[in-house]
C-alpha cells in the first residue's frame, strides 16, 4: 500500500511563507544595524560558514557616552578586524562608518608602525598599553595618535581588544610652535649678543679713535698744520666709518631692512664701515640693480659682512676689491683682498661666522667659494643663478 504524500494546505503555504518573509525582513533589519553601528556585532565569512561577533552589556547609555566620546573608540578581534567603532573614529578617517566596520586594522596605520601596531596586540597584558603611532585616511593624509590598547576578556568568548585614539594633530602644531618659538628667541638673543659686541668692537673703538684724535688737534694744529690735517682727514675717515658701521647694525636689528634694501647701498655700507675702523682701501663696483628673494639677499649680505670682519682681524691687507655684477642669469659677488693670502680650509673651520655662511649658502643652493694666491692675497666668491635677465 501506498503513502500518500501530504500536500499543504493553501493556508499552511501562506502562513510559511509570512514566517520565512518576517525571517527575512529581521535578518535585513539586523545586517542594517550592523552596518550602521547601532549594534556590536559583525557578521565575518570564513569559508562555507558564517560567524557573529557581539559585545554583551552594550546598553543605550554606555553606548551614547562611547559615541560622544572627543576620541576614537573601537573593538577589535584578535585578528586585529574591527567589530565595533564610534563615529569619532570613522570622522578621523573620512571614512564612512560601515566601511570601517569589518575592516582589518593595520589598513589605518601607516606600514611603519605596523610592527608596533603588532606588538601591542600580542602582549596580552591586563594593563593598558599606550604608544604613539600615525594613522592613515581614506584620502592618505597621515595623523599622529596616541593609541591606547585593553586586553577584553569577556566570560567564555574569545579575547576582544578595546583601542582608543587620541588625536595629536594640534598638540604637535603646538609643540612644534613653542620648538619654533624658542628658537627664534634663541637667535634673536645670539644675533643681540652679535650687535652689542659688533657694537663694542666697531663702533666704539672707531668712536673713541676719533676722540682721541679731536682732543689733540688743536695742539697738533699748532704745531704742524700738515699733521693736523693729515688728522682731521683721519678724523673724517672714522667719523664717516661709525656713521656706516651704526646704520648697518641698526638695518640688522631688522631683518626686513636688510632684505628691502637695495643690495648695492648695502654692500657700500660695509665697505665704508671697514675702511673706518681699519684704515683699509675699500673699492665697491656694482654693476646693475637687482631685486633677489629674501633669503637670497640674507646670504649675500650676511657673507659680504663676515667675509669683511674677517679680513679685519686676519688678512693684513692695504685694499680690498667688492664687485657685484649679473653675467646672464647668474649673480656674482666676488671679495678680494691683497693681504699675505690664507689657506681656505684652515681659516674657513676656524671661523664659526663663515663656517655658518657657507653652510647657509649650500642650503639655499649659492655657490660659495674661497681661492688664495701666497702672498698675494685671495677672494672669496658667491654665485647664485635663478637672476632674471
Amino acid at each position: 500500500m501506498q503513502n500518500k504524500t501530504s500536500i499543504p494546505s493553501q493556508q499552511q503555504l501562506l502562513e510559511e511563507n509570512a514566517g520565512l518573509r518576517a525571517q527575512l525582513d529581521e535578518a535585513q533589519d539586523t545586517l542594517r544595524a550592523i552596518q550602521s553601528g547601532e549594534v556590536d556585532a559583525l557578521v565575518v565569512s570564513s569559508g562555507d560558514s558564517e560567524q557573529i561577533f557581539t559585545l554583551r552589556g552594550a546598553e543605550r547609555p554606555y553606548r551614547l557616552l562611547i559615541e560622544n566620546m572627543n576620541e576614537g573608540a573601537l573593538t577589535l578581534t584578535a585578528e586585529g578586524i574591527i567589530l565595533y567603532a564610534n563615529q569619532c573614529f570613522s570622522e578621523m578617517l573620512h571614512t564612512p562608518l560601515h566601511k570601517v566596520i569589518g575592516s582589518a586594522i593595520q589598513t589605518w596605520v601607516v606600514p611603519e608602525n605596523h610592527e608596533i601596531l603588532w606588538a601591542l596586540l600580542c602582549e596580552k597584558s591586563a594593563e593598558k598599553s599606550r604608544q604613539e603611532m600615525v594613522l592613515i585616511t581614506a584620502a592618505g593624509t597621515r595623523m599622529p595618535v596616541n593609541l591606547s590598547v585593553n586586553l577584553l576578556s569577556v566570560d567564555e568568548m574569545p579575547d576582544y581588544f578595546g583601542l582608543v585614539a587620541t588625536d595629536l594633530t594640534e598638540q604637535k602644531k603646538h609643540n612644534a610652535a613653542i620648538v619654533a618659538a624658542e628658537k627664534l628667541k634663541h637667535e634673536m638673543l645670539e644675533e643681540r649678543q652679535r650687535l652689542a659686541h659688533d657694537l663694542h668692537d666697531a663702533v666704539n673703538q672707531t668712536l673713541f679713535a676719533a676722540s682721541l684724535i679731536a682732543d689733540v688737534l688743536p695742539k697738533v694744529w699748532e704745531k704742524d698744520p700738515a699733521e693736523a690735517r693729515h688728522s682731521l682727514e683721519n678724523l673724517r675717515r672714522l667719523t664717516k666709518g661709525a656713521l656706516a658701521e651704526m646704520r648697518t647694525l641698526l638695518a640688522e636689528l631688522r631683518p626686513a631692512n636688510v632684505t628691502n634694501s637695495d643690495l648695492g647701498d648695502l654692500l657700500r655700507e660695509l665697505g665704508i664701515g671697514l675702511s673706518g675702523r681699519t684704515a683699509i682701501q675699500v673699492v665697491v663696483t656694482i654693476k646693475g640693480r637687482f631685486t633677489l628673494p629674501p633669503e637670497i639677499q640674507l646670504v649675500f649680505y650676511h657673507v659680504c659682512r663676515e667675509t669683511l670682519n674677517d679680513i679685519a682681524l686676519h688678512a693684513n691687507g692695504s685694499r680690498v676689491e667688492i664687485k657685484l655684477e649679473q653675467m646672464a642669469d647668474i649673480l656674482e659677488l666676488c671679495l678680494s683682498c691683497n693681504g699675505p693670502g690664507f689657506d681656505p680650509e684652515r681659516d674657513f673651520s676656524n671661523q664659526p661666522g663663515l663656517m655658518l655662511m657657507s653652510s647657509r649658502a649650500k642650503a639655499e643652493n649659492v655657490q660659495l667659494t674661497a681661492t688664495t694666491h701666497p702672498q698675494l692675497g685671495g677672494d672669496v666668491k658667491l654665485q647664485w643663478r635663478g637672476l632674471s635677465q
